[in-house]
C-alpha cells in the first residue's frame, strides 16, 4: 500500500493565508508505502525516532521561513512583493525586493520539505511499542494549531487494498492499528 499526498494541502493554504499571502498550494503527488509490519525483535533502535527528529528539524525551518516571509510582508511596500512561487510556476516580477523573491522560494521548499517528513512518519511505522508511544505523543505535541498534519492523503489505487482518503490523524491511527496489535503478540515480519 502507499500513501499519496493531496494536491492542494489545506495546511499550506492556512499557513499562507495566516502569512497574510494569497500564494497557491504546491502539487504533492509523491506515493509514500504504508508501514510495514512491526519486527518485535529489533536490533537497532526503532526508526522512528530519526523520523520524527527529522519532522522536527523540517517543522522549525517552515517556521523560520514563515516568521521571515510575514516579517518582510509587513517591511516592504505591496509594490516590492509581487512575485509569486508556486508548484505550477514561479512568477517573478524583476523589481521585486530580492529578499522577496527568495523568501517565497524558501517558504514553497520549507513547506514541501515539512509534509514530506510528515509523510514519513506514517511511512516509516514504529517497530517498537516504545516507538508508537512516542509517535503518538509527537503527534499531539506537534499539533499547536489544529492544523499541522496533511489532509486528503489517500492510498495509492494500484493497492490491492481500498482506495481511502483522510488526514494524517486518520491514517496514523490506521497505521497503529494495524502494526500494534503485531507487536503486543511478538509477531515477527
Amino acid at each position: 500500500m502507499t500513501i499519496e499526498r493531496p494536491m492542494f494541502p489545506p495546511r499550506r493554504r492556512f499557513l499562507l493565508q495566516a502569512a497574510g499571502v494569497a500564494a497557491g498550494s504546491a502539487v504533492l503527488g509523491m506515493a509514500l508505502p504504508l508501514p510495514q509490519p512491526a519486527v518485535a525483535a529489533v536490533a537497532s533502535p526503532d526508526p522512528i525516532y530519526a523520523a520524527i527528529e527529522a519532522h522536527k528539524t523540517a517543522k522549525a525551518a517552515l517556521e523560520a521561513a514563515l516568521h521571515l516571509y510575514s516579517a518582510l510582508d509587513r517591511e516592504l511596500p505591496l509594490e516590492k512583493c509581487r512575485s509569486r512561487v508556486t508548484a505550477w510556476e514561479e512568477t517573478i516580477v524583476e523589481t521585486d525586493d530580492p529578499r522577496w523573491i527568495e523568501s517565497e522560494r524558501a517558504l514553497d521548499r520549507c513547506h514541501d520539505a515539512e509534509t514530506d517528513a510528515a509523510c514519513a512518519l506514517l511511512s516509516e511505522g514504529p517497530t517498537t511499542m516504545a516507538g508508537c508511544i512516542a509517535l503518538l505523543k509527537y503527534a499531539v505535541e506537534a499539533d499547536t494549531d489544529g492544523m499541522s498534519w496533511p489532509e486528503g492523503l489517500y492510498r495509492d489505487v494500484n493497492d490491492p487494498g481500498p482506495t481511502r482518503t483522510g488526514s494524517w490523524h486518520q491514517l496514523l491511527v490506521e497505521n497503529l492499528a494495524e502494526i500494534m496489535p503485531e507487536l503486543a503478540l511478538g509477531v515477527v515480519a
